[in-house]
């Protein structure tokens, strides 16, 4: 009996062993075989479509397996209004936020040199030019910084220059630059911050002593081969750079104008290159096991990039360091994109499959001017359609280029799935909780910039069938607090980090949105604040009032005064640019002189308002002087300015407006 017992264990080892074998088998053959024909056939006939339509003005597409190039092709223009093609290895394109690996690849080559002891150390136990202050400043973790769960605001930070500053920016510049800091406690939320990368390329060079564009140049871009790549930061473009265009419906061009990133935001968007050298950078991730790279990466080193850091949930995909993680048809796919005015990419990888995508894409929305506004108004001009201009056509808005490449060459993204794990305690299971509006969380924290994000809000609805609808798409329960779209490739998180605390609402693992009180609704706000300021411009016919009015010559000055400020901010943001998004343009690019006048004014507006308040106020309950229909038109107009001016003031204050907010 005991012979015939070992006898069946030995025989389900070995079928167990077999059966193994074939799925190891199976699992090797399984892997993604890229087919350049095939890439071509998709590729002629989407980015075709797209360049008929003149939705885009260019295409960038290169996809390499095993060391090997298995499709390289440009569509399109370099540049459209000169009529140069597009040559993916000679066009020069913005990597914009795809620099984030970089300084991540960076950082890791500073771990295993023994720079850095630990991911896991503070970061300012690395910094001499700059320290995080307290409270919260001295627990942020490198590893924080690079999932982007620090809890860093500062979203109105300069993310361009408008001159050449120099490099290594100085301490007392690096301050200014951080002024708006820890606004989070460090590892609550995932939300994408630019500013952190900044402080890891502080980092880098307060360690290496060197430029951080000489150190990629001399420890990633020389190494790999990558010869006109570059961390790019100065006002002259590099050669045969990319360059966008904005199309109008009538088809005049409009170039996106070029501004360099400013030396600290370099480290998340100033990598310029080829798609053919982008593709060397991609194959040393995409080999994970490889030594061949290991002059630049170990294999570890690489795999733990790769590797899974930070979510808020188990079945939330994540992000590894400064790559998101993902699953295709059930290949790993590691990636990062990004997005510039005018220009859109992706670079991802396959690791078990060793192969590596590189796609970019440009277009821009036309920014117009006032002048292009009046001609609309009479039927004429750049923004009336034309036989030349964009053209529309059925597709999926929602699906990126790169979304419709990888679903056609590799498989439809595949989500994890939320009921075979423990929900986290934080999550929130009532549906009665989660109605709302939900308050983007890259914003501006402190500052009156929070006001450009004021759109940035999702509205949460219980549905009939025990779903919610957020912005009006229907999602089902999936696990407490896991709700996912109907079509199935779209995930919602739901969760109450602090138990006293609002809930967050993540649609991505560094995109958050915190749930607003009923009477903050930053959109509705942001509106009344709008309607107020325009009617104060009536203020302006104060001066046809009657005199000797009971609520005397103050009420009038500041009814006019309102009136002119009003004007005077709406000609400081128009006045001087050739477009209406000139004035942000400049301020994103480190000149804030016309908005800090805005702001002035706008103070002193909102102090003529509370003046023009209590003038009604007296009006209406004062007796004596002049009487009639005068009286009473005067009268009535200063009442319509009060309350003109009393709807300001709650977005005033949800916006930080109030005070001098600038930094």
């Amino acid at each position: 009996m005991a012979s015939l017992d070992i006898g069946r264990r030995f025989c389900a080892a070995a079928l167990a062993l077999l059966v193994a074998g074939v799925f190891a088998v199976g699992a090797a053959e399984a892997r993604v075989e890229f087919d350049g024909g095939e890439i071509e056939a998709w590729a002629d006939a989407y980015f075709g479509a797209e360049l008929d339509a003149r939705r885009i003005t260019g295409a960038s597409v290169g996809v390499i397996q095993d060391g090997e190039v298995v499709f390289l092709k440009g569509y399109g223009w370099q540049d459209f209004g000169r009529g140069i093609p597009l040559d993916p290895e000679k066009t020069m394109i913005r990597m914009c936020s795809i620099s984030k690996t970089f300084t991540a690849t960076a950082i890791m080559q500073l771990l295993e040199r023994g720079l850095i002891q630990s991911l896991d150390d503070p970061v300012n136990k690395y910094l001499t030019r700059y320290q995080l202050p307290p409270p919260r400043g001295g627990k942020v973790t490198i590893r924080q910084l690079m999932t982007h769960s620090s809890g860093m605001a500062g979203h109105f930070s300069p993310q361009g220059a408008l001159t050449d500053i120099d490099v290594p920016v100085a301490s007392d510049d690096v301050a200014r630059f951080f002024s708006e800091n820890i606004e989070r406690e460090p590892g609550a939320i995932g939300q994408y911050a630019n500013l952190g990368v900044a402080l890891e390329s502080v980092m880098i060079e307060d360690l290496t002593g060197a430029p951080l564009r000489d150190y990629f140049a001399d420890n990633i871009f020389r190494p790999l081969g990558m010869s006109p790549a570059v961390l790019h930061h100065v006002v002259e473009p590099p050669a045969n750079l990319a360059v966008p265009y904005g199309i109008f419906p009538n088809g005049d061009l409009q170039a996106v104008p070029f501004h360099p990133k400013h030396p600290l935001t370099a480290a998340s968007g100033g990598v310029i290159t080829t798609t053919a050298e982008l593709l060397k950078y991609a194959a040393m991730h995409a080999d994970e096991d490889a030594a061949a790279h290991a002059d630049v990466l170990s294999s570890d080193a690489r795999k733990t990039m790769h590797q899974r850091q930070f979510g808020h949930h188990p079945a939330d995909p994540g992000i590894g360091l400064h790559f998101y993680v993902a699953d295709h048809a059930g290949e790993r796919f590691i990636s990062h994109g990004c997005g510039l005015p005018g220009t859109r990419s992706l670079m991802g990888v396959f690791p078990e499959s060793n192969a590596g995508v590189a796609i970019s894409v440009f277009s821009a929305a036309p920014q117009p001017s006032v002048k292009d506004l009046a001609q609309r108004l009479t039927g004429r001009g750049r923004l009336v359609q034309g036989p030349d201009g964009p053209k529309k056509y059925e597709r999926d808005d929602r699906q990126s280029p790169w979304d419709a490449f990888l679903t056609s060459q590799v498989g439809p993204l595949r989500l994890p799935d939320p009921s075979a794990v423990e929900p986290p305690p934080e999550m929130v299971a009532d549906p009665d909780d989660l109605a709302g509006v939900y308050w983007l969380e890259r914003r501006s924290l402190t500052t009156f910039a929070s006001f450009f994000a004021a759109n940035g809000v999702l509205r949460v609805e219980e549905d009939a069938d025990g779903g919610l609808l957020i912005d009006g798409d229907r999602f089902n329960e999936a696990a407490p607090g896991v709700y996912d779209s109907e079509d199935g490739d779209r995930r919602r998180f739901f969760r109450r980090p602090d138990p006293n605390g609002p809930v967050f609402l993540h649609t991505w693992t560094s995109t958050s949105f915190r749930q607003m009180p009923a009477f903050a609704n930053p959109q509705a706000l942001a509106a009344l604040f709008s309607i107020g300021f325009l009617a104060s411009l009536s203020g302006l016919a104060a001066v046809f009032w009657p005199r000797g009015l009971a609520f005397g010559g103050l009420a009038k000055g500041a009814s006019v005064g309102a009136g002119a400020t009003a004007a005077a901010i709406l000609a400081a943001f128009v006045v001087g640019y050739d477009t209406l998004a000139g004035i942000t343009e400049r301020a994103s690019n480190g000149d804030v002189r016309r908005i800090a006048s805005i702001l002035a004014l706008t103070n002193a507006h909102l102090a003529l308002g509370v003046v023009m308040i209590f003038a009604a106020l007296r009006a209406w309950t004062s007796a004596g002087g002049p009487s009639g229909v005068g009286s009473l038109i005067a009268r009535v107009h200063l009442a319509a300015l009060g309350l003109a001016a009393f709807a300001m003031w709650p977005g005033a204050l949800l916006f930080h407006i109030v005070g001098w907010n600038l930094r």
